[in-house]
């Protein structure tokens, strides 16, 4: 069995004459006493008949270089056209005026909501003057409005 791997692992180069004298020598040998072997080496030599026989078409030239542009390319328009990136588009006109709206609606009622101008007074200064500080008094100059 281990002459049998042995020797199917160098069919091939026997079969191109790439074996050195001792390898041929053995692979001949084992021929003689191996008949899958010797059945193998037969459909080998039919393959590589049949390779031989077989009709090599010249490639035009440059036809690599081309054919790897042009793959670059398609890669490269599929990349800016992705249908998903269209489709962003479509939503973005319709929802960016949402968030755009609500802000300028809420900027709005800040503006308009505080009736009063915020107290440039802090509780600090009210607690260094010195006057009574009531929790009324307190919150009002938390929170900005002015007495």
């Amino acid at each position: 069995m281990k002459e049998c791997e042995k020797a199917r692992k160098m069919l091939c180069r026997y079969l191109d004459s790439e074996t050195n004298v001792a390898d041929t020598a053995f692979i001949q040998e084992h021929l003689k006493t191996c008949s899958l072997c010797e059945k193998e080496l037969a459909e080998l030599s039919q393959v590589k008949v049949l390779i031989e026989k077989k009709e090599r078409k010249a490639l035009p030239e440059n036809y690599l270089l081309n054919r790897v542009r042009g793959e670059i390319a398609s890669r490269h328009y599929r990349r800016e056209k992705l249908p998903w990136v269209v489709g962003l588009g479509i939503i973005s006109r319709r929802l960016i005026p949402v968030p755009v709206t609500v802000i300028i609606v809420a900027m709005v009622f800040l503006l308009l909501g505080s009736g009063k101008p915020a107290s440039s007074y802090s509780l600090e200064e009210h607690l260094l003057s010195g006057e009574q500080t009531t929790t009324e008094t307190a919150l009002g100059l938390i929170l900005g409005v002015q007495n």
